[in-house]
């Protein structure tokens, strides 16, 4: 699937480098933040028998097996393979879960107390997916280790046997969520998921909550062969920072029809106050082409504009924040620019 120039960039602000150091402290810091501001959620403890050893990322995903992965570092991060070698409280908080299954995942982290364990977060309100998983991830580690598992009330259960009643978990966190102008949001394990003030009322009134729930996470369509635009932050020649997201021709993207768009606090250091302007830039795309001239340029756009010019019926709303968009042609995004069709272009389109 063609990609925009843009889509791998992992950059934020041109005019700042990263070090590895500094990338692990900036996801740990953002991430506690989030933490500590939406605490709703229930952590596991599983001792350490190996301590003072503590397993990498790797080594958990090896000895648990199955269909598990790691949701916090792009594949494509130059970073990735020191990350999933290196010891887990060096990284800090790992997201994890199920390839093709997991709506939000689930946190593992590392506490070096006088007790070490391994400590397994599930989110409130996650998926029963998301529970099945991280219970089976915590039984795995339980049991190979030959250790109970205490929870953050001092609730203990067999390594094999974890009872706690998720579904009541998950119907607590629906009742939980606030209604807003700009709407609740959660994080899945690919992008933020926006819930309005409608949805929740939805999920609230269903016979079966914890259904109404998981259907609306998948339909956000996080496992499928889509492009979601994430922002890339520049500044112009006033040393402002620009918010730019990037279309390709043809290609299905997801991406705000909300404005301003949403900012992922948890992969940017930044507010909504910091960006002086948002902006959207198109591309086109020609496989034919050599792999250096594929992409051209069919220009930029304000934000806001794009959103008011953009036909409704193109717009196919996941959910109260993100619309999955495809603009198949260049006549398309022309109309969107403000381009004016010349009379041959007019009739080339009735043929």
């Amino acid at each position: 699937m063609p990609l925009a120039p843009t889509a791998t960039s992992n950059t934020h602000i041109p005019s700042c480098e990263y070090s590895l150091a500094l990338l692990f402290i900036f996801y740990f810091l953002s991430f506690t933040f989030y933490l500590n501001k939406n605490k709703m959620s229930r952590t596991f403890y599983i001792k350490n028998p190996e301590a003072p050893k503590v397993m990498s990322t790797q080594e958990l995903l090896d000895l648990v097996g199955g269909n598990f992965r790691q949701f916090a570092v792009r594949d494509n991060d130059e970073d990735l393979d020191e990350i999933m070698q290196m010891p887990l409280n060096e990284f800090g908080y790992m997201l994890l879960g199920q390839e093709g299954i997991s709506g939000r995942g689930f946190e593992c982290s590392y506490s070096a107390d006088e007790q070490p364990t391994y400590n397994v977060r599930v989110f409130t309100p996650s998926t029963s997916a998301d529970w099945h998983g991280a219970l089976s991830f915590i039984e795995k580690l339980a049991t190979t280790f030959g250790v109970s598992v205490t929870d953050e009330e001092g609730e203990t259960y067999e390594g094999n046997n974890i009872t706690y009643d998720f579904r009541h978990d998950i119907s607590y966190g629906i009742e939980c969520m606030e209604k807003g102008d700009d709407g609740y949001f959660i994080f899945g394990v690919m992008r933020p998921i926006c819930f309005s003030g409608e949805d929740i009322d939805r999920l609230r009134a269903a016979e079966d909550r914890v259904k109404a729930f998981d259907d609306f996470i998948a339909a956000q369509r996080q496992h499928e062969d889509l492009y979601i635009a994430r922002p890339i932050f520049v500044k112009n020649d006033q040393d402002e920072i620009i918010g730019v997201y990037a279309l390709t021709k043809t290609v299905h993207s997801i991406l705000p029809y909300k404005y301003p768009p949403f900012i992922d606090i948890t992969k940017y250091n930044l507010s909504p106050k910091d960006i002086k302007e948002w902006r959207v830039h198109f591309a086109d795309y020609d496989e034919n082409l050599p792999p250096g001239e594929q992409f051209s340029s069919l220009g930029d756009m304000d934000y806001q504009t794009f959103l008011e010019r953009l036909p409704e019926e193109k717009i196919q709303k996941l959910d109260g924040h993100y619309m999955c968009l495809c603009l198949e042609t260049k006549a398309e995004i022309e109309a969107l620019l403000g381009k004016k069709t010349s009379l041959w272009g007019k009739i080339k389109k009735l043929f």
